[in-house]
């Protein structure tokens, strides 16, 4: 029975360690997602039905279109521009 077990013990390990180098590589592909995650763009739809405007995400529904090109910030907001001004 001991030289069963010394037998299998070689092969418990290896599997260990596969599993382990499996679960670091999901969570280094994982962090890589998460590294180059941006929120999504903003985007005015307007109604097929009476012209409204609405701001948002994504698409409120059926009967609207997208009325605009992206935007950065929230609520159709513009990115605001940040101007540096090198001191002398």
């Amino acid at each position: 029975m001991a030289a069963m077990l010394r037998r299998q013990s070689p092969s418990r390990w290896w599997a260990a360690a596969v599993a382990a180098a499996a679960a670091l590589g999901l969570l280094g592909l994982l962090g890589a997602q998460l590294a180059l995650a941006a929120p999504a763009p903003w985007y005015y739809w307007r109604s097929t039905i009476d012209n409204a405007r609405v701001c948002a995400q994504t698409s409120p529904g059926s009967g609207w279109v997208q009325d605009s090109g992206p935007f950065d910030g929230p609520g159709c907001q513009p990115r605001p521009r940040v101007f540096i001004l090198p001191s002398r």
